[in-house]
């Protein structure tokens, strides 16, 4: 009575072992383990912390036993993706979205949305993005993705056998390099060790080539090598390893600038220049006496600022003119690729020597925007309050020019944090100055004359434009324009305010405005690269009023960084004379209109950038969205949040399996043999048997009439006789024969199905066991090549009469 059970436990057994590797397969498992880890800690400095390996050797493991299990049970090539596809999404949230919140067992339709997007867009998102990006945040979801690729993808190369051995040896090698030349591409300029790269990931890649080759040649030659070439080959690959890093730094010369990555050839997808120049608003924060304007801050809290007393606080620098206004753009410095405004994250890459501060801003009634107030060269921030979120997704950052800008806008209340290094930025005469100096702007020849007279005594650049600095100062008078004598002095930076207006009328007056404006221009005339600062410095108690905004020049000294040329240093404080020159007369004709003040925060949000429209959809759209959701009953939110997701991707992978199915049967019926077409409709009827869940017997050993006994059918005796007359008979069939078979299986299929019940019908049609690969045996040398192609039973064994009267199978 034990036998059965213990039969059954036989055959448990067996299977067990069978999903165990031997020792060449677990040793080109470890292998694909090993370089997979080398290749994604390549991503350590685009990461900050080490979750990213973790999360990419959860895939890679992952991705592993799934290839490892179902070539082991001899499923089809599909079987493998389908599973990670399942994979990646039911642990994606839990892993890498542990900051989205929406991380169910079974992902609901947030997490479900995220990952998508991060696998189709987070590519552009990570190279549009300041390294490193957050450790814990959404873009885990590219290590995790990759980690299973690698693992998949490297364990079934590793078990294909081709006519030569030295290509099955090298194809799971040359995978795996491929996953190392795409962490590369996706990573930064300075990586984090060529040693490990380099040097490691060769030798374990070499070593494992050289297993795998001496392993085919064993194969094919019988034997072994012997341990002495084992010992010289392990030599030969320590040497290669050893000079693969001094190699590398002779080719680019040691200069991380020459290394290829994708992110120096993906431009940013920013415009700052949407962005009005905060320069050309500064008459907001000038005192109109007893003018009212509402839209003024003279007297009104921009900001508090903690832990930066004395320092400089930066809203802007601006270093691009054109004619009109000073303002910050996108690769202003020549041959400099951290001048852009970039996406960055809490943490930022920002090496730079000075006084390290801790900072916390608190923004005021008189401030919004989207220029983000800052001091120093930031290492990290932190949105606190207002939406930190959606401020921390569209928050860009400039590393040159160490300015800031929250597309979605800052207004009253918002709070942020951030910790930042102040450089030294004293500027003296001994101060050598920088010749990356750029084209001059149009439009402000008339600044040639001016300059050389002004700075004839200077010898050196820094020199001259302290000179100037210094005419500017004593020949000059300040005004806002408030008085009524003094009107004729009109807002803007444009040429002609800065020409006739300015430097040739008979007096200069103007305010910071036009003292930075022109001063950092007659800077880079002398051969000084210039920009233009708007900030304010930071008083004892914090508090910042618009009447302490100024605008300051910074000049770009021959060590690449960066000297303040204070305010104070090129502007007048003195007040013109109360009555105006003769020929100081109020402009007629065609008067240039000052520009519009920095828009309201009303704007802010519609000046947010392209990609992002695009990828979050406008505000009126999201609130449109938001009052449908709130006007459903809850549980119809709950079911499509949690519970659509999971069932539309399940929809999807069973119509996957029914799409399969119809595309075999398609092939099968449209083959190119005849004879094929009756060996695949036979195939067609014991499959669907086998989806029916009916034990058929599989094996070129086994024949068709063997077949037919196991089918549940009456009529399938009678088809495997046809097939078998048809494909050995004495003369090739015709196509219309084919057709017929095909219609009278078709019925029987159709009888099959509509003996047993609904629910049987509906699990057979996405039955996966007639995918799967029968076990097989050594094909019948009587099959025909169809049959042994698709692994179908051999025809009827003939029998002849023997001495004896006995019957021998020939």
């Amino acid at each position: 009575m034990s036998a059965p059970h213990s039969g059954v436990d036989t055959v448990t057994r067996s299977r067990r072992n069978q999903l165990l590797p031997d020792p060449a397969t677990s040793l080109d498992l470890l292998f694909v383990l090993l370089l997979g880890g080398l290749a994604l800690s390549g991503f350590a400095t685009s990461f900050t912390g080490w979750g990213f390996l973790v999360v990419g050797l959860i895939g890679v493991a992952l991705g592993i036993v799934v290839a490892h299990t179902t070539r082991t049970l001899g499923w089809p090539l599909i079987a493998p993706v389908m599973i990670v596809a399942v994979l990646f999404f039911l642990l994606g949230g839990p892993l890498c979205l542990r900051s989205v919140g929406d991380t169910a067992f079974l992902p609901g339709g947030s997490t479900l949305g995220t990952l998508v997007d991060q696998a189709i867009f987070g590519w552009k998102d990570m190279l549009t993005t300041l390294p490193p990006v957050d450790g814990d945040g959404p873009l885990l979801v590219l290590p995790w993705l990759l980690g299973l690729t690698a693992g998949v993808l490297g364990t079934v190369l590793s078990g294909v056998r081709l006519p030569r051995a030295w290509l099955s040896a090298l194809l799971p090698v040359l995978a795996m390099t491929g996953v190392l030349v795409a962490v590369i591409l996706l990573g930064v300029r300075h990586p984090q060790s060529v040693l490990v790269q380099g040097s490691v990931f060769a030798a374990a890649a070499l070593g494992w080539l050289a297993i795998r080759a001496r392993r085919a040649s064993a194969t094919v030659h019988g034997g072994n090598s012997g341990w002495g070439r084992v010992a010289l080959g392990g030599a030969l690959v320590l040497l290669a390893s050893a000079l693969a890093l001094p190699a590398s730094a002779l080719v680019t010369g040691g200069d991380d600038e020459g290394r290829t990555v994708v992110r120096t050839w993906v431009e940013p997808p920013f415009d700052i220049g949407r962005y009005p120049s905060p320069l050309a608003g500064f008459r907001k924060y000038i005192d109109l006496g007893k003018n009212e304007d509402p839209a003024n801050a003279y007297d009104k809290t921009l900001f508090t600022v903690e832990g930066a007393a004395g320092l400089r606080i930066r809203i802007a620098a601006m270093d691009t003119y054109d004619g009109l206004v000073w303002g910050a753009s996108n690769d202003a410095l020549p041959g400099a690729g951290d001048d852009s405004f970039q996406r960055v994250s809490s943490t930022i890459d920002n090496p730079v020597e000075g006084r390290e501060v801790e900072v916390t801003v608190t923004i005021g009634e008189g401030y919004d925007g989207a220029w983000l107030p800052t001091v120093g060269a930031l290492q990290g921030v932190e949105f606190r309050q207002g939406d930190p979120d959606a401020k921390a997704e569209s928050f860009r950052y400039n590393l040159a020019t160490s300015t800031a800008v929250v597309p979605s806008g800052i207004r009253r209340g918002d709070s942020y944090s951030f910790t930042a290094v102040q450089p030294a930025d004293d500027l003296t005469r001994e101060t050598l100055a920088s010749t990356a100096l750029a084209a001059s702007p149009p439009g402000t020849g008339f600044l040639k004359e001016p300059a050389a007279d002004w700075a004839e005594k200077a010898s050196t650049p820094i020199e001259r434009v302290l000179a100037i600095a210094e005419h500017l100062r004593t020949e000059g008078k300040y005004s806002d324009g408030v008085r009524k004598a003094e009107q004729v002095y009109h807002p803007g930076h444009h040429v002609q305010r800065l020409s006739d207006e300015f430097v040739n009328d008979e007096q200069m007056v103007g305010n910071d405005e036009q003292y930075a404006a022109v001063m950092a221009l007659l800077a880079n005339e002398v051969g000084v690269p210039a920009r233009v600062v708007l900030g304010a410095v930071v008083p004892e108690d914090g508090v910042v009023t618009g009447e302490q905004v100024e605008a300051w020049v910074e000049l770009r000294a021959a060590d690449g960084s960066w000297r303040t040329l204070p305010t104070e240093e090129f502007m007048s404080k003195e007040p013109p004379a109360e009555e105006l020159p003769e020929n100081n007369t109020p402009m007629s004709g065609t008067v240039v209109p000052p520009p519009a003040p920095i828009p309201p925060p009303s704007d802010a949000g519609e000046q947010s950038d392209a990609d992002l429209r695009e990828r979050k959809g406008t505000k009126d759209d999201q609130d449109e969205e938001a009052s449908l959701v709130a006007r459903l009953p809850a549980w119809v939110v709950f079911a499509g949040k949690y519970v659509g997701g999971p069932l539309l991707f399940l929809a999807a992978v069973l119509a996957a399996i029914v799409g399969l199915k119809l595309l075999r049967r398609r092939r099968r019926r449209s083959a190119a043999s005849v004879s094929a077409r009756f060996v695949g409709a036979w195939r067609e009827l014991v499959d669907h048997a086998r989806d029916l869940g009916q034990p058929v017997p599989l094996g070129p050993t086994v024949t068709r009439r063997e077949q037919s006994g196991s089918i549940g059918s009456e009529s399938a005796p009678a088809l495997a006789r046809r097939a078998d007359s048809f494909v050995f008979g004495p003369v090739v069939p015709e196509a219309a024969a084919a057709t017929t078979y095909w219609r009278s299986v078709d019925s029987e299929r159709r009888a099959m199905s509509r003996s047993v019940g609904r629910r049987r019908r509906w699990l057979a049609a996405i039955n996966v066991a007639s995918l799967r690969r029968g076990k097989m045996t050594p094909a019948s040398p009587r099959s025909t090549p169809d049959e042994q192609a698709q692994g179908l039973p051999a025809p009827p064994r003939p029998t002849r009469r023997v001495r004896g009267g006995r019957r021998r199978s020939s």
